[in-house]
């Protein structure tokens, strides 16, 4: 089974993907130093993709029964690939100066690198950013996948229900993310408590529900004159101010109903042009953009000193994003797709040795 796609909102993947990198890269660069304000809380993107993946999900097994082991196969082989590939290139410096260089592996090394291999670092604090940071959000992405099959079988059960367990989860999860976020203000840095405020997998729950959600009013949404009417760009300005004024935390899905809100409006209008095809492409290879900007970035920083010799910062990122996206178009087309399309058929050549 092919999972379906929203050309439109596939673009939107791009476009998130790319503010997560500003956020991580591009603060100090021309021109988003003049707008840090919002960049600054670029890390809304994740919080996006979470809403984004729920909805998602829920269209495309809504009217299906979940067939576990096939359905597991498939979410593996969606991301496992680039995940894999992206800690392959982030470790090989780490690897060369142990074996060539002589430097000892650091303390619990190998233990990372377990924990990241099994989709567990979001769940210990102080491993959640190990190895390959971004890969945290796929730790929490693998447990929504697990913890998918119950809850789109109590949506299909009784929709409306769910709606309203998500609007509890969504609320209870808020208030307990600003109560803690309060009482952490002006106090010493805690490892422990930061990673479970910000990174443990059961705290963003509520944007993948708010996502799975969504869908309902989608469903009854989608023939309606008001929502075709919505401009997108009036939600896209709406959100921006919002980011901009808020001084809370938008980390763990803060803005979740208004994501899901524009999700709906895209996925109903299907605007023109986010379904040109470059930018329905870059949401393509959006998760290769993210998964692969850190390995990216060690790597482009260390031809640009030796090869390159870019002395302006500004121009380096420039370079940079070009790096990415060409690692990340290459990885789509000979690591990502291949692979995945390997994985899905596994089970097909073993039920045709059945029959």
């Amino acid at each position: 089974m092919a999972d379906k796609q929203i050309s439109a909102l596939t673009s939107t993947r791009g476009f998130a993907a790319l503010l997560i990198v500003i956020f991580h890269f591009g603060l100090e660069r021309f021109p988003f130093v003049h707008m840090q304000q919002f960049f600054a809380k670029g890390n809304m993107g994740v919080s996006y993709f979470f809403v984004l993946s729920g909805f998602i999900m829920c269209l495309v097994y809504n009217s299906k029964r979940v067939q576990f082991d096939d359905y597991m196969k498939r979410r593996i082989a969606r991301i496992a690939p680039v995940y894999i590939f992206a800690i392959i290139l982030s470790q090989i410096p780490t690897i060369w100066q142990h074996y060539a260089g002589h430097v000892a592996f650091k303390q619990n090394y190998f233990k990372e690198l377990l924990l990241n291999g099994l989709f567990l670092q979001a769940y210990i604090p102080g491993y959640a950013l190990s190895i390959n940071s971004p890969g945290w959000s796929l730790s929490v992405e693998m447990f929504f996948y697990l913890l998918f099959p119950l809850l789109i079988l109590l949506y299909q059960k009784n929709p409306k229900g769910f709606v309203w367990l998500s609007a509890i989860v969504f609320i209870v999860s808020q208030a307990a993310h600003l109560y803690l976020m309060t009482k952490e203000i002006g106090q010493p840095f805690d490892i422990t408590k930061h990673d479970l405020i910000y990174y443990f997998p059961l705290n963003h729950l509520n944007e993948f529900m708010v996502g799975i959600a969504g869908y309902y009013f989608y469903d009854r949404w989608k023939h309606a004159k008001w929502v075709r009417q919505i401009p997108s760009i009036t939600l896209i300005v709406l959100m921006v101010i919002l980011v901009m004024e808020l001084p809370y935390s938008v980390h763990n899905g803060l803005l979740a109903p208004l994501y899901l809100l524009f999700i709906i409006v895209v996925a109903v209008q299907e605007p023109v042009f986010l379904r040109w095809k470059p930018l329905v492409y870059l949401g393509e290879i959006s998760y290769g953009v993210y998964m692969l900007q850190m390995p990216m970035y060690y790597y482009m920083a260390k031809l640009n000193y030796h090869v390159i010799k870019l002395t302006n910062m500004d121009w380096f990122f420039l370079e940079y994003v070009i790096g990415l996206l060409l690692a990340a178009s290459i990885s789509y087309h000979f690591i990502e797709n291949p692979l995945r399309k390997l994985i899905n058929r596994i089970g097909v050549k073993r039920a045709a040795k059945n029959l």
